[in-house]
């Protein structure tokens, strides 16, 4: 059995679990909430947390992965998440590069990893693995700005999953892919990642850390997980961080 830490309120879970981490929590130890004060998403955002209505959690792993492999792992974590979702919803769910699940073209779920130093020894060495999930939120739950980009379990199928039956099918499924990455590598990971990938094909802008931005239509990633992006020029980007998006329409691109 995994151990497992309950709680209403939280400011966040990941920054629970990285303690627990830190002080020697095994592998597959999770921490879940009914409510976030201070979710945290990519790039420092704000994750929307709606009380009640959502799953807030983050699992601690130890995977017997090299340092170099270990960003990696949010790639991995939803291929797992986005199959729990299939099973829970008897649909087909998207990724978006490094890190959102899609239902129907919207956003409903998204993932934060973060990990210990990777000079740790191997027995210190982990990951916090933090999911986001919109269970039961109606379009009025989040913020109007958002209403057309994001989405629910129950909007998109009428279903209301009861949150600790999707938690215990999101952990094993995420546990379960990690140990096929540690065992058979990272491309039968990457794979069937890739069948799942909303960007491919898709015209897209990526603003980089320093505030340029990328302009162009995604290549899917290669096979170390990280994204490439033709710009209008036809050069090949290899993007390594930054806010990811769809470009807007009758937008013109800017190129770098």
């Amino acid at each position: 059995m995994y151990p497992i830490h309950s709680f209403d309120t939280v400011p966040s879970t990941n920054s629970l679990a990285k303690k627990l981490a830190e002080n020697g929590a095994p592998h597959g130890t999770a921490v879940i909430a009914a409510n976030q004060t201070e979710g945290r998403g990519r790039l420092g955002k704000n994750w929307h947390s709606v009380a009640g209505k959502g799953l807030y959690c983050s699992i601690i792993v130890r995977p017997k992965l090299s340092p170099e492999d270990f960003c990696k792992i949010t790639l991995a974590a939803g291929l797992g998440a986005a199959v729990a979702v299939d099973r829970i919803t008897g649909g087909f769910s998207q990724l978006k590069w490094p890190n959102d699940i899609f239902l129907d073209g919207k956003k409903c779920g998204g993932i934060l990893t973060e990990s210990s130093a990777l000079n740790e020894s191997a027995a210190r060495r982990f990951a916090v693995i933090g999911i986001g999930l919109n269970l039961s939120s109606s379009l009025e739950d989040f913020p109007e700005d958002l209403r057309d980009k994001v989405t629910s379990i129950s909007l998109q199928t009428g279903i209301c999953p009861d949150a600790s039956h999707v938690f215990l099918t999101l952990r094993d499924e995420i546990l379960q892919q990690l140990e096929m990455f540690s065992s058979d590598g990272f491309q039968p990971i990457l794979a069937s990642w890739r069948a799942r990938d909303f960007l491919l094909g898709k015209h897209m802008e990526c603003v980089r850390p320093d505030g340029k931005i990328i302009a162009g239509v995604s290549l899917g990633p290669d096979n170390e997980g990280q994204l490439h992006v033709k710009d209008l020029g036809g050069r090949t980007h290899t993007v390594l961080s930054g806010d990811i998006r769809l470009a807007e329409k009758n937008k013109k691109p800017l190129d770098e």
